[in-house]
């Protein structure tokens, strides 16, 4: 089974609404192998991975899985199921999946599963290739490799400090995005937005983390604070701990000046494990040590948020009890095999460690590593307490006095952190520090959450909602801006243009991502045909951004899903044959069901803006959670009276003005020939997409008057507000119309337009990409052929996949079956030259229709050939008046 092709979804996607792995897999030989020919490997399956038996598989309930394994079902749905329950053992909550053959061949299949990381998914399913071929074929698969698997996934996923506080910000509707492969997150949207990495937040100050890597420097920062902290002393070398030790006296504890998760750390009793514990602390970091005095009582972590304690736990090391029959390592092991530990902070309990550290505080004990221990007996296998060794933890917090709380706030304060674990040793938690001779020993900046999350005796505390809660108190909201998504197969660009007009001119920074580029404000951050998901969470990464306004193409959706998990409205302007047969989008079906992925994600609290006089459009509204808003050209739309008659809403055309209307209540917005966008009228299709862009902004919640004054001052293209679409310049005696329709139903309305504009003589340049079928570039050929008096057919500069004059080829072809003359069609492959020949030759008082592909390309193209007409028509009118004159 060999893995061909593999593609990442991190968020909503064509397939699920989650975070998916898509991946095509060339099963060879294995593809007509089924479950039910090999029942020994059905039982060898159950046997490793039991956890199978609760998997639904479509059938609706637990076991339906088993079902399907029993019944006969092939090997690549099987790897679908094994990748799941991989990443289930290690973590993850995924549940979707789906398997399907690649076109007619049996031997590739699609499979799509549910993954919340690319890397993780990655390793989830070549494991699961290889442990159903390592099955089938008999191999025996041991315990270790599996487990080695599942650790490998989740040292790709969300730690569980991370996962608990991305849980809690979703319970508050909070959005969240993950910004890169480790614990960076993005909370709510543009100006909105704060930032975590773990619980390190955009308000811990660079100065307090470095005073909390630095034993010495935090002691001093305490004791100014009046802070109970150790008698300690820094020491350079062997003979300064020797005398430190002879100052403080024993008990003491050795740890290096900066270190973490209690590396280096060692109790020392008496002076004959000093040197060690020297040794051991200048080996995991070079330079001074602490030398401190042991406070006597336990080890405690209280957590501080803001200006609060919200949560301590009592740090137990970890140990062993003996039955009289295992050694002390093979008592270790088992302990390890625990399902809720694994190495490193991904796991409630982390592995216990048979270090060097571990040896020695056994070898204090007087115990050793083969020892069998006597049933009962207790053997502790750390001096310190830390979670990152395997210690667990006891929930304390309604244990621990007031003044105590106060004093770690205080600590945690005085060090400058906002997010803080402060470490105590006392001997009572019903009193202050001061009171029972306890001390701070440690304030920590990015503070682990497992200990009050997972404690092994006493209820989770809720410490993730807190932290949330900090960082967005309730009153204040959940950090969103308005979020607009538009699709369809034409006018998305004009919408997105119109709707992110009316914002600005609320005074609103709004962010638009269109085929354009990405423009925030004022400012064209990046050029290009911009309108998928990358373009998207840069947008709402951005922290100027108070309003997201994103066209969002069909391309990016099949490719890589969407950038965003909700929007408060998606826009559908229409759906026509375009892209079919890409991406696995062959039909109109299929693309409905693609673009009404942006439906599909719509708040509650949001809004739907559908094309009540486009039947495909119409039939997404089932998928909306949210409201209804639709808009019409039409004077009598039946479903848009209906949708008014049950109180709802619409923006439509009523006697040559856009109304919009909510049940019985109307508000007019324009008239149609005031919209200086359809050329008084003319340009029906913007009217349309005026209607689409008015409903959009009304549902988000601007003002009617804000919208019909933004529709008032949208101009027509060519006016930097929309260029390229409908952009028309006026040369002493010739139109130029500048447009981006590449398909038969855009083709069509601007062959409209010219028929509005009556003009006599249409010159028209035409190229279209080659990634289109074959019949729809002739319907776009035939189309324009319909309203052009002369074709210059030109070749776009990506080929996308065609041979060079392909596409041209077709052109003329389609332009020939439609009995235009062959004189009347010219081929000129190169866009620029194409379009200077067309300026030029065009007769006096002609309309010269340009649908580009590099819009700079034809601007600077068309005012050369301007320039050309102008000196050719004036030696043209000198020769005139030297005849005359003769």
């Amino acid at each position: 089974m060999r893995i061909v092709e593999y593609r990442y979804f991190p968020g909503p996607n064509r397939h699920t609404l989650y975070p998916a792995a898509e991946v095509v897999v060339d099963l060879g030989d294995w593809a007509e192998r089924r479950s039910d020919q090999h029942p020994a490997f059905v039982q060898a399956l159950m046997r490793q991975l039991p956890g199978l038996g609760e998997h639904h598989c479509g059938v609706g309930h637990p076991g339906g899985f088993v079902e399907r394994l029993r019944e006969g079902t092939y090997l690549g749905h099987v790897a679908e199921h094994v990748a799941l329950e991989l990443e289930h053992l290690a973590g993850e909550e995924g549940v979707y999946g789906k398997t399907r053959r690649v076109g007619q061949s049996a031997q590739w299949v699609r499979i799509v599963f549910e993954a919340e990381s690319e890397a993780g998914g990655r390793v989830a399913i070549a494991s699961a290739l290889d442990l159903v071929q390592r099955l089938w074929r008999g191999e025996s698969v041991s315990q270790d490799l599996v487990r080695g698997w599942c650790e490998e996934i989740n040292r790709h996923g969300l730690g569980p400090s991370t996962r608990a506080l991305v849980q809690a910000a979703r319970r508050r509707q909070i959005p969240v995005a993950r910004l890169n492969a480790g614990s960076y997150l993005r909370l709510g949207q543009g100006i909105g937005q704060r930032r975590l990495n773990a619980t390190t937040s955009d308000r811990t100050s660079v100065i307090a983390v470095d005073i909390a890597q630095d034993k010495v420097w935090t002691k001093q920062v305490l004791e100014a604070a009046g802070i109970p902290t150790p008698l300690g002393v820094v020491a350079h070398s062997w003979e300064e701990v020797q005398a430190a030790a002879a100052r403080i006296g024993f008990p003491l504890v050795i740890k290096p000046v900066d270190g973490h998760h209690g590396l280096g750390v060692s109790l020392v009793d008496g002076p004959a494990g000093l040197e060690h514990a020297f040794v051991q602390a200048s080996l995991f970091k070079e330079g001074p040590v602490l030398v401190e005095r042991r406070i006597l009582g336990r080890t405690y972590r209280l957590l501080v948020v803001g200006d609060e304690m919200v949560a301590a736990a009592e740090r137990i090391p970890p140990a062993v009890v003996g039955d009289g029959i295992h050694t002390v390592r093979e008592l270790v092991e088992r302990l390890n095999q625990d399902p809720r530990r694994g190495p490193g902070h991904g796991y409630p309990l982390s592995h216990v460690p048979l270090d060097g550290p571990a040896i020695l505080w056994l070898h204090q004990q007087g115990v050793g590593l083969d020892q069998v221990l006597a049933p009962g007996q207790v053997v502790s296998l750390r001096a310190t307490a830390n979670l990152s060794t395997g210690a667990h933890a006891r929930n304390v917090t309604r244990l621990v006095h007031p003044s105590l709380a106060q004093e770690v706030v205080r600590a945690a304060q005085a060090v400058g952190l906002d997010i803080a674990g402060v470490d105590v040793v006392t001997p009572s938690l019903s009193m202050s520090l001061r009171d029972s001779q306890g001390a701070v020993i440690e304030v920590n900046a990015a503070p682990g959450l497992r200990m009050h999350l997972f404690p092994s005796e006493g209820e989770a505390e809720p410490v993730a909602e807190r932290i949330i809660d900090y960082l967005f108190p309730p009153q204040a909201g959940d950090g969103r801006i308005p979020v607009v998504a538009i699709t369809g197969t034409n006018g998305k660009t004009t919408v997105t243009r119109m709707v992110a007009h009316m914002w600005a001119q609320a005074g609103k920074t709004v962010g638009m991502a269109t085929t354009d580029g990405i423009q925030i404000g004022d400012e064209l951050v990046e050029r290009g045909d911009l309108t998928g998901p990358w373009s998207a969470r840069l947008i709402l990464n951005d922290p100027r951004v108070e309003v997201a306004v994103l066209e969002t193409a069909r391309g990016g959706m099949a490719r890589g899903g969407l950038g965003f998990d909700d929007v408060d409205v998606a826009v559908v302007t229409n759906i026509g044959p375009d892209h079919l047969g890409q991406d696995g989008i062959d039909t109109l079906e299929d693309l409905v069901d693609l673009k009404s992925l942006v439906v599909d994600v719509v708040r509650r609290e949001g809004a739907a803006v559908l094309n009540a006089d486009d039947p495909l459009v119409l039939s997404m509204a089932s998928r909306c959670r949210g409201r209804l808003v639709l808009f019409s050209c039409l004077e009598h739309n039946v479903v848009v009276e209906r949708h008014l008659a049950q109180g709802g809403e619409a923006v439509v055309v009523r006697r040559g003005h856009l109304v919009y209307l909510k049940g019985q209540d109307r508000y007019r917005l324009i008239g149609i020939r005031a919209l200086p966008a359809t050329l008084r009228g003319i340009a029906t299709m913007n009217v349309a997409n005026a209607a689409a862009a008015a409903a959009a902004a009304v549902a988000m919640g601007l003002p009617l008057r804000q919208v019909a004054r933004g529709l008032a001052s949208f101009p027509a293209g060519g006016h930097g507000m929309n260029r390229g679409r409908l952009e028309i310049r006026n040369l002493p005696d010739l139109t130029v119309v500048i447009d981006y329709g590449h398909n038969q139903p855009a083709v069509a309305a601007m062959g409209e337009v010219c028929r509005r504009l009556k003009a006599k003589h249409v010159v028209t340049v035409l190229g279209l990409p080659g990634d289109r079928r074959d019949q729809d570039l002739v319907s776009t050929a035939k189309a324009v052929a319909s309203f052009s008096q002369r074709v210059i057919v030109r070749e776009d500069h990506d080929l996308r996949g065609r041979q060079r004059g392909e596409v041209a080829s077709l052109i003329v072809g389609a332009l020939r079956e439609a009995a235009m003359a062959e004189e009347h069609i010219a081929v000129e492959l190169d866009e620029g030259a194409a379009v200077r020949r067309a300026v030029v030759e065009a007769p006096p008082g002609a309309l010269c229709l340009i649908f580009f592909e590099r819009y700079e390309t034809v601007r600077a193209a068309v005012d050369e050939g301007a320039r050309l007409r102008g000196r050719l028509w004036a030696v043209h009118s000198l020769s005139e008046s030297m005849r005359e004159a003769r």
